[in-house]
């Protein structure tokens, strides 16, 4: 199902309507149907009613504004709600799809009648060398690096997958007092709070709450980390907890948070090396840290060994 903006100006929906015949000759077997923004919860519950295994959903909008970061999810997860055994998808907005600023630059391009550049993302794609935008190209970053004492602090993580437990991993060593909630979490993360409970040590074990989120989760919380892979929840836990004025790392999106988290390695006692890709490489960052921690390890202690030794003497 295709979400556009309402308009009652005849031929208005030209372009919509092909994008429409290209869909329905594309997928044969499939429904595909379109709906306004007025008239979209009730469509939408019209088609959960009928005999569906599943529904997409595409917001047609250029912006990531209040429809599609607001009211959209909104609708859908009470949806969701009432029909939990069909899954929704919720897709991003036309405008941030990865090859929709080829399209336009190109399209600019050609009635300018300027050629695109042989090296441009768009004509590496059409040639099969590159079906994403590169994400190693050189960009100013506006992301501020700095280290939180979250000691006492209290962190959400909605997610109990291997995801979450990774972030649970990362976050144990800080102090934070860690809550967990998520409908069915890893057995793993089970483990580790067991683990971590049994601790004496340990003086702020992990909480876990083995249901749906909730907006009350977020009560007295300073960070939030999104872990799942469900787009209607991912939206959801964002807007309420920028609605608190409370920073959101969204692992599933890094346009979406307020932050990342840099992959990090301890040398000796007292150095710390963080290596980021700005969210848009994971893996990258991953080789990058196995290489620094191959071929730094020695070095670095070394060094500190040796300004340690010198402030002795």
């Amino acid at each position: 199902m295709i979400i556009a903006h309402n308009c009652i100006r005849p031929g208005a929906y030209r372009g919509f309507e092909a994008v429409m015949d290209r869909l329905h000759h594309d997928m044969p077997g499939t429904r595909v149907a379109s709906t306004s923004l007025a008239d979209f919860d009730a469509d939408l519950r019209t088609i959960l009613r009928e005999d569906v295994e599943s529904v997409t959903l595409l917001p047609y909008l250029l912006l990531n504004g209040q429809h599609s970061k607001a009211d959209i999810p909104a609708i859908v997860a009470a949806a969701q709600k009432d029909f939990p055994q069909i899954p929704i998808t919720l897709l991003p907005p036309l405008g941030e799809w990865a090859e929709f600023p080829d399209m336009v630059a190109k399209q600019v391009c050609k009635v300018n009648g300027e050629v695109v550049p042989q090296n441009s993302c768009y004509e590496r794609r059409a040639s099969g060398l590159e079906p994403r935008a590169s994400s190693l190209a050189p960009q100013a970053s506006n992301l501020f690096a700095i280290e939180m004492n979250l000691e006492g602090r209290n962190v959400l993580v909605v997610g109990g997958g291997h995801i979450a437990l990774r972030k649970v991993k990362t976050l144990l060593p800080t102090g934070a007092r860690i809550t967990v909630v998520a409908p069915v979490i890893d057995p793993d993360l089970k483990n580790l709070v067991a683990e971590s409970s049994s601790d004496v040590s340990n003086q702020t074990p992990i909480t876990l709450l083995e249901r749906p989120y909730e907006t009350l989760d977020l009560r007295g919380v300073s960070l939030v980390f999104i872990c799942t892979d469900q787009p209607v929840v991912n939206a959801q836990v964002s807007n309420d907890a920028r609605a608190r004025r409370i920073l959101v790392n969204n692992a599933c999106d890094y346009l979406d948070g307020d932050f990342i988290v840099p992959a990090r390695m301890d040398f000796g006692k007292n150095i710390t090396v963080t290596v980021s890709t700005q969210g848009k490489s994971p893996s990258l960052a991953k080789k990058l840290k196995q290489k620094i921690q191959t071929d730094w390890a020695n070095d670095l202690e070394q060094l500190e060994n040796e300004f340690l030794n010198s402030k002795k003497h």
